[in-house]
């Protein structure tokens, strides 16, 4: 078996990959060409494809991954790393040896086409792959843990029900109160949504956020074809809050991004941030969506602030971990320091 990588992929190539996702096992949104298109487009990070198969044969297995990197051109190179969304996505009908050299082969090319390009690579898993521990470990990969919660959204009053007494209440009475969740209308919706969102990151989160092009191209996207949404928040005529919502109709939707006025609007009785939440809940439901994926609930055992708040939307618990690999131990090292030293001063 052999791979072949493509970064940047045209359209020929996503329109092959795209048939060949309807045809095979199901995928998430961030595993689909879909969300290759929007990486691209944006022009923010570089996204590469990688395809396992053998000669004459139809694809066995495609990893795609995104080269993110922060900070600007300077510090590119210090900062740059490959982040892999759910792991491989394999051909219908193949065996667990089959899909083990897949595996193998998809990371052999991976780390030998990455090494020199990056500090680390992860894989975020959407799904148990303790079946290729060991192939992982051979090849230089450690597991992390990290939480997660999945929701089941397939029975909309069952989901509602499952919300804490505090969330449905908060839901309701944010309605009640005249609080609007509605889809985004332009461009400069989703700009005025992104402020809100760089000012949470920067006075909370403390962790970096894309730049805006991936929110426009998001929000384009969703406009032609049924990958997602991005809603908003509105009370008598100011933005209150937005979520951006990518899904797969059939699948899971994501709570991707996520920001709400809640403090300033506490004192009417309106929750952004809770009503938003349910309302991608319910857009997911619509868009026939069975579950709803937090997208990181943190390590256990460690605070991490939204957790509660996330957790009184009701869901399953899962540890389905990350494995990572350093390429450059000494770098990886001393940027961590720095980045903590820079989080503890606010500077990020």
């Amino acid at each position: 078996m052999k791979a072949w990588i493509a970064e940047q992929t045209d359209n020929n190539i996503l329109e092959t990959w795209e048939k060949w996702c309807a045809g095979n096992a199901p995928v998430h949104f961030f595993q689909h060409p879909a969300f290759a298109r929007l990486v691209i487009n944006s022009g923010v990070y570089r996204h590469g494809l990688l395809v396992a198969l053998e000669d004459g044969k139809p694809w066995t297995a495609v990893l795609s991954y995104v080269l993110m990197h922060e900070h600007g051109w300077a510090f590119r190179r210090l900062t740059t790393r490959a982040v892999v969304y759910g792991g491989p996505v394999f051909a219908t009908g193949l065996s667990e040896n089959e899909k083990s050299t897949a595996v193998e082969t998809l990371l052999n090319s991976l780390n030998s086409h990455l090494k020199n390009r990056c500090l680390y690579i992860q894989f975020r898993n959407f799904s148990d792959n303790t079946s290729f521990e060991k192939i992982f470990e051979s090849f230089g990969y450690r597991f992390t843990d990290r939480l997660n919660l999945l929701k089941s959204i397939e029975d909309p009053e069952r989901a509602f029900q499952a919300l804490s007494p505090s969330r449905r209440r908060q839901v309701r009475l944010s309605r009640d109160k005249g609080l609007v969740i509605r889809l985004a209308l332009n461009i400069e919706e989703i700009s005025q949504f992104y402020l809100l969102l760089q000012e949470l990151y920067r006075d909370k989160v403390r962790k970096p956020l894309p730049p805006p092009e991936l929110f426009n191209q998001f929000y384009l996207l969703s406009q032609t074809r049924s990958y997602g949404c991005i809603l908003i928040a509105e009370y008598q005529g100011k933005i209150a809050g937005g979520i951006v919502a990518p899904y797969t109709p059939g699948g899971s939707i994501f709570e991707w991004y996520v920001c709400g006025l809640d403090k300033a609007y506490r004192p009417l009785g309106i929750y952004p941030s809770a009503a938003l939440t349910w309302a991608a809940m319910e857009a997911g439901i619509a868009a026939g969506c069975q579950t709803f994926d937090f997208m990181g609930m943190g390590v256990p055992h460690k605070p991490y602030g939204v957790r509660e708040f996330k957790a009184r939307f009701g869901g399953t618990w899962v540890n389905h971990g990350r494995w990572l690999r350093i390429n450059h131990t000494l770098s990886y090292r001393m940027v961590e320091i720095a980045y903590n030293l820079m989080r503890r001063l606010k500077k990020v």
